[in-house]
């Protein structure tokens, strides 16, 4: 039998670290792995099905992005919960998110339209201070960045929307409801 030829279009390639960071990142997020809770590299690996490079690569993205804490010879663990973690962290994500908005004109119509509606749908939780609707409203404006093609800015603002998120549900947590009521006005006119 004669050997297909090879597709024309070439699929994206995904690296195994970047498949384990990204269930973490959902575990860590769903709570499935609780803020304080010990990460156990076996224990990971098994879960995971993967070898133990994957998973310490993943560990060490996610200590970079806030989510994970680690200590030599000490502990790993899902980062605690930190409002001044995500106040820092919220500043940043507002700065970016607000050059999102002002350059929507390099942003797909679908990505905009899919930003509005978000936004608009998530008004009247937000008014009322609803925690899920602060992070929906946020990943609506990473639709935003996520669709500009600049791949350094679309990173980083993953980077710093997922420490946001993470953290919004600690209980010293300041969040800036009039600012947010003002992003979700802004998206949702885009």
């Amino acid at each position: 039998m004669p050997v297909p030829e090879p597709s024309k279009t070439a699929t994206p390639r995904t690296l195994l670290r970047d498949v384990v960071y990204d269930r973490m990142v959902d575990a860590i997020k769903g709570g499935t792995l609780e803020p304080g809770e010990r990460l156990n590299d076996e224990q990971l690996t098994a879960w995971l099905g993967v070898s133990r490079t994957p998973v310490r690569e993943a560990i060490v993205r996610l200590e970079s992005e806030g989510l994970v804490e680690m200590a030599a010879n000490r502990y790993t663990r899902v980062a605690s919960l930190s409002g001044s973690a995500h106040d820092e962290a919220a500043e940043l994500l507002g700065a970016l998110h607000a050059r999102a908005i002002e350059s929507v004109d390099v942003v797909p119509a679908n990505a905009r339209s899919s930003a509005a509606t978000a936004a608009s749908a998530l008004q009247d939780d937000l008014a009322a201070h609803d925690v899920a609707a602060y992070r929906a409203l946020l990943d609506a404006a990473g639709t935003l960045v996520a669709s500009g093609g600049n791949a350094l800015y679309a990173a980083t603002e993953r980077a710093v929307r997922g420490r946001v998120i993470f953290h919004a549900a600690a209980e010293d947590v300041v969040i800036d409801w009039d600012n947010v009521a003002k992003t979700a006005a802004a998206l949702a006119s885009i």
